[in-house]
């Protein structure tokens, strides 16, 4: 007898944001579901390790010096140094440290967090995507995303999208990143003052905290850093300021994945 293999989908909340989870190739809903769960578990626990708005959480009470580095979760000193990592790669761009000096290493805190807990999905599902807020992470086959048009603010459920972009093995991961939703919350490494080099940026690639970092990388550090991802093996997509009339201008890398017509 030949088994029939399906589909599960589910919304999960985590980090103050929705997580989209999408299953496929599913053998058993239950274990799907319980996989799920302890996908969404993995995400929480991240947020009571990293919060900066939670007072309580470890990361808070490290920055207070109420808890040494080595007193912390060992996932903290992995976490910051991957920030150091990344500071290195991108020539500065991306910095955990703010202009005051205060640490911040939530740049990355979520797609790490997604990429960490997805051996629970390959447990019970042959290939799956994981929507965060923007960036998604896919595993196996091809997937079509559309990429939001960076003038819709809120929830761009159903509007029209500004590409479509095929994820397969060579690029499974795709982040965004700007001004479009929160003005202003990224900085220059040079100047101190928020970054407006870019309206938007997207990066696809092979990694997805890779792809994260450099999307705010490239937000940060403007041309010069996207020339460092090209040459790191990303693909990207800059959304250049707006026009007098509304519009803006896209300019990508030769082998941005794009499929829209």
């Amino acid at each position: 007898m030949t088994e029939t293999l399906g589909t599960y989908r589910r919304t999960v909340d985590a980090m103050a944001m929705p997580f989209e989870v999408f299953l496929d190739g599913v053998g058993d809903v239950d274990a799907a579901a319980r996989a799920v769960d302890a996908f969404h578990q993995d995400l929480l626990w991240a947020n009571d390790v990293f919060s900066l708005w939670d007072a309580d959480s470890v990361l808070s009470r490290h920055l207070r010096g109420e808890l040494t580095l080595d007193e912390c979760p060992v996932e903290v000193r992995e976490v910051l140094e991957l920030c150091e990592s990344f500071r290195a790669s991108t020539g500065g761009a991306f910095d955990a440290r703010g202009p005051d000096g205060s640490l911040d290493p939530t740049g990355i805190v979520k797609s790490w967090a997604v990429a960490r807990a997805t051996w629970r999905l390959d447990a019970v599902a042959s290939r799956w995507m994981v929507g965060a807020s923007g960036d998604v992470v896919t595993r196996s086959g091809e997937w079509e995303i559309g990429i939001a048009n960076p003038r819709v603010q809120g929830n761009p459920q159903g509007t029209d999208v500004l590409d479509v972009v095929r994820m397969d093995s060579e690029h499974p991961a795709l982040a965004t990143s700007g001004g479009a939703q929160v003005v202003d919350h990224i900085w220059d490494p040079v100047t101190g003052e928020p970054a407006r080099h870019f309206m938007q940026v997207s990066v696809a690639g092979a990694d997805f905290v890779s792809c994260d970092a450099w999307a705010t990388a490239i937000c940060a550090g403007g041309l010069r850093t996207a020339g460092l991802a090209i040459e790191a093996g990303h693909e990207v997509l800059l959304i250049i300021g707006g026009r007098y009339d509304g519009t803006f201008e896209a300019q990508s890398s030769p082998g941005w994945p794009s499929v829209a017509t």
